[in-house]
């Protein structure tokens, strides 16, 4: 019983052994195969210049009160350049857009002194991250801006209480329709500026005042692939 046993033992290493020396013998050496693997696929780089317009629904925040409200301004132009790329030469998502727009905000006040329509010139720079999908593309919006307050409907001008400097933060959401060599935008952004429109003291030399532009904009633009 214990020979019988024994041999069994000795046929099953056996078999074991065998079976091992042909699945070695029989897995594909990948070494050899490795120059007909697909190269990975290259981003190109995509280059754009564009012209927009827009509509912006202008106001302000203001602490005190100041019985504001906002108005529309529809004479808004601005030109841009688009630069998508790959980060990591793996990460397809992501482009940077900077720009120059000449344009109209403001808001409207009861009281005396306050509230104006402003001719602006601003400079913005986003960083823009998009997902493509068949001839689309989804945008998102977020970066800085800087602007700068031409000249004011109020009366008399700008006094020493105005502030004609800009700053702020853009955020928002679009839409591209791509067709090479051009894509359409479609895009609806909010602007808040950290700026006041007015000096602090313009209120009271004892209480002091902020009132911060904030502008939801609706725009159109249209794009040119450079290369």
């Amino acid at each position: 019983m214990r020979r019988l046993f024994l041999t069994l033992i000795l046929l099953a290493a056996a078999w074991s052994a065998s079976a091992q020396d042909n699945f070695i013998f029989d897995m594909p050496d990948d070494f050899s195969a490795i120059d007909t693997l697909p190269s990975a696929k290259k981003f190109k780089s995509i280059h754009m210049i564009g012209v927009s317009y827009s509509v912006n629904l202008s106001g302000v925040t203001s602490s005190p009160k100041i019985g504001q409200e906002r108005i529309w301004t529809y004479k808004n132009f601005g030109v841009s350049y688009t630069y998508y790329h790959a980060m990591w030469d793996h990460l397809f998502n992501f482009g940077l857009a900077v720009g120059a727009k000449h344009g109209y905000e403001g808001f409207t006040s009861p009281y005396d002194g306050y509230g104006a329509t402003y001719e602006v010139l601003e400079f913005p720079v986003l960083s823009q991250f998009k997902l493509d999908f068949s001839h689309f593309r989804l945008l998102l919006n977020l970066g800085p801006y800087y602007g700068y307050r031409l000249s004011t409907d109020q009366e008399g001008g700008f006094n020493q209480y105005d502030q004609r400097h800009d700053y702020g933060v853009i955020a928002g959401v679009g839409l591209a329709v791509v067709l090479k060599p051009f894509e359409l935008h479609i895009e609806g952004n909010y602007k808040y500026g950290l700026a006041s429109i007015y000096h602090t003291y313009k209120y009271s030399d004892i209480y002091w005042m902020y009132t911060y532009p904030q502008n939801i904009v609706f725009s159109a633009s249209l794009h040119f692939h450079l290369w």
